[in-house]
């Protein structure tokens, strides 16, 4: 038998599967529990982000929330951990903790982080916030369930996404500021700025 299709129609399987808690799911008071710390947490964030770095802090955001839903995809996947009230038909909770209470809290330990110092002791407590805080009130309110993972595995692989996450933020702006500040070539300056004379009015002979 082709493994593919085996493997096709587990996920096939699943989907269903998903799909069908999924819709029993919104109809109970903690699946819009779970909606309404998404909008909370999307207030306080707004509320409390220095707006001007928000472009730099959205970008340092989004490598958390890539790192964090590969992270949250092979936990899911190899049986670590699994979410009883997602909120989408997924494996993996995406819009609660992938793409909203991980990279908004990261985000602000960003922006109060001038120095890798500073970066370690926020990111300290940003971690501790959500693996000692978070997951076991999520676990608590049976929204997540731990099986072959606990709270202090969770910090190790946060701390490290985080660290990761500002180290290759920090090159990619070297790389940009590098290339901002290479001298223009002579032919690029030529064609931006050609060195034509320009035309002078008609004399006063010609009226």
């Amino acid at each position: 038998m082709d493994i593919n299709y085996v493997l096709y129609q587990i996920r096939a399987d699943l989907w269903n599967a998903l799909l069908t808690q999924w819709q029993t799911n919104i109809t109970t008071p903690k699946y819009w529990g779970a909606i309404s710390i998404i909008i909370i947490a999307y207030i306080v964030w707004y509320r409390l982000t220095d707006k001007t770095r928000l472009l730099n802090l959205l970008f340092y955001g989004s490598l958390i929330t890539v790192m964090q839903s590969l992270v949250d995809l092979l936990g899911t996947t190899s049986g670590l951990w699994y979410y009883k009230v997602p909120i989408l038909p997924f494996t993996t909770s995406v819009l609660l903790r992938d793409w909203t209470l991980i990279p908004l809290t990261y985000m602000l330990v960003q922006q109060y982080s001038s120095t890798w110092r500073q970066f370690f002791i926020w990111n300290t407590a940003g971690t501790f916030f959500l693996s000692f805080i978070i997951a076991p009130i999520f676990s608590a309110l049976d929204i997540l369930q731990l099986m072959q993972w606990n709270y202090l595995y969770a910090f190790v692989a946060s701390y490290v996404t985080a660290i990761l996450s500002r180290a290759a933020f920090h090159l990619v702006v070297q790389v940009q500021n590098a290339a901002l500040e290479e001298k223009t070539s002579p032919l690029t300056t030529t064609l931006m700025h050609p060195a034509f004379k320009p035309l002078d009015k008609q004399d006063d002979s010609d009226e």
